[in-house]
């Protein structure tokens, strides 16, 4: 028995040998064709996660069936040697979809949302015109007015073509879709785009939004913010099985600035079988909008470059902030194919034809990203790609590469984070780390971070409050001295 123990455990060896050998000279390849010399093979060496390497073997790999059926066993092996499993089942946090709603939605005086707090109670209701069908649904969509709440009747709705807004509200009297209750109204959406709002002021609350196409080219959007509507707000809905459940871009030369994203789910059933982009937060070009408290998980993009972001803003806006946000990139199989990044400033870059500055030369000026927690990504759980004058504070990352900040203009101000994996630079980009917690393994420092309990074992020292993160994931004020992370409770309750 100990003989044939000795012979798997020799033969374990050899395969894991092997793979490193076969990952090592990917890499030397890659390096060369790009760079052509020693010195790129040792960088790249030096700045790849055995993780990264092998996916570029895999790429490399492609069109050799013999090669592959050789060589991907053994890379799974070294791949899960160093990406783990979640321990099931993971805590929500506090964040996403709140049972009872949520507190009235105000706006400061220059007309922009503010963001809102849990209900204590389901609140009172308000005049409203309630809407039976699809077909009320749509006319009123088109010729509500300032101030009117529009309530769907509890039931399920199904949209098979596009439906459209057609009047603008106000900062003191929003035009309102909503259901009375959180979860009482489904939006069955078979059509490509749900609804497209191009009007300002508007409030979407308490819907579930759940894509039903036969083909996931088809279900793109749930809400497409477009042009002029500024001031929107999306709040306490559940959006499921979409490829880019909400996007925001300019059009005709307006940009659909300042809205609030807050206290939605966004979840998928299954990876999403497509070409297309794979993020269900999509922010292009728009500036100053806020993503808060929502609960994002499972985008898994199995088509085309396999490439996929939790949220990202890109396209030339400035000043957003994603903050307090539970983000898993799937919780479960971390490991399977494709590559899922939690947040990012920059995304994958922008065309020329859709950026909002000129030249194309920075994605997001200016963005914050705090306190937020980002677990179970294969990939980076923060990246900053082309943006400049980045803000990276008090965020909680498990089972993820790190943060990554990379090409010029790339600057990014890390600070009081928790980082179970690498904070990395690359190509021109420039990085500043103050008082952040990096670790090889967070289970030696909380209690059960693979569920994400991030309650810490042991008090570790106490950072700074950085500039403009006044707040801790709870929303709650942060304290001149803190622990670093997003949060050190169990979960956010309501007040």
């Amino acid at each position: 028995m100990r003989l044939m123990q000795r012979r798997w455990l020799g033969a374990l060896a050899v395969l894991l040998t092997l793979g490193l050998v076969l990952t090592a000279a990917v890499v030397l390849v890659l390096a060369l064709r790009s760079n052509g010399g020693p010195g790129a093979v040792w960088q790249a060496w030096q700045e790849r996660h055995p993780t990264e390497m092998v996916r570029h073997a895999r790429r490399r790999l492609e069109g050799h069936p013999n090669l592959e059926a050789v060589a991907l066993p053994v890379l799974a092996r070294i791949e899960a040697h160093y990406i783990r499993e979640p321990a099931l089942p993971l805590r929500d946090l506090g964040k996403g979809v709140r049972p009872l709603g949520l507190t009235p939605q105000d706006y400061d005086t220059a007309g922009r949302p503010l963001p809102s707090l849990p209900a204590a109670t389901l609140p009172a209701r308000q005049a409203r015109r309630v809407l039976l069908s699809t077909e009320s649904l749509a006319e009123a969509l088109r010729d509500a007015r300032a101030g009117e709440v529009l309530e769907l009747a509890p039931g399920t709705y199904r949209l098979r073509s596009r439906l459209d807004t057609g009047q603008a509200g106000q900062p003191g009297a929003p035009i309102t879709l909503r259901a009375a209750q959180p979860g009482s109204v489904t939006l069955e959406v078979d059509t490509v785009q749900a609804v497209v709002a191009a009007q300002p002021y508007w409030v979407f609350e308490n819907l579930v939004w759940r894509g039903v196409c036969a083909s996931d080219d088809r279900c793109e959007h749930a809400l497409h913010v477009v042009g002029g509507a500024v001031g929107v707000v999306l709040r306490n809905n559940r959006f499921e099985d979409f490829n880019a459940a909400i996007k925001v871009n300019g059009e005709n030369g307006l940009w659909p600035d300042a809205g609030l994203l807050q206290f939605n789910t966004f979840s998928n059933q299954r990876a999403r079988r497509t070409d297309k982009p794979v993020t269900p937060i999509d922010l292009v070009g728009a500036s100053h909008w806020q993503v808060l408290d929502n609960h994002i998980e499972r985008f898994i993009k199995l088509g085309g470059n396999g490439i996929s972001f939790g949220v990202f803003l890109k396209g030339g806006g400035e000043g957003g902030r994603i903050e307090r946000n539970l983000v898993v990139c799937t919780p479960e199989a971390v490991a399977q194919r494709g590559q899922r990044v939690g947040i990012s400033l920059g995304g994958g870059g922008t065309d020329v034809g859709s950026c909002r500055r000129q030249p194309c030369d920075a994605e997001h000026v200016g963005g914050v990203v705090a306190n937020n927690v980002v677990a179970h990504c294969n990939d980076s759980g923060i990246d900053v790609f082309r943006s400049p004058g980045a803000s990276v504070a008090h965020n909680t990352l498990v089972n993820t590469l790190g943060v990554m900040v990379r090409e010029a203009p790339a600057q990014a101000r890390l600070q009081a984070n928790v980082v179970e994996g690498r904070l990395q630079q690359r190509r021109g980009a420039r990085l500043e780390s103050l008082e952040n917690l990096e670790t090889g393994r967070l289970a030696a420092l909380m209690a059960q971070p693979d569920a994400l309990d991030l309650r810490w074992q042991e008090m570790p020292a106490l950072a700074s409050r950085p500039e403009g993160v006044t707040t801790d994931f709870c929303a709650r004020p942060r304290a001149t001295a803190s622990p670093p992370g997003a949060t050190q409770a169990a979960r956010c309750e309501a007040p």
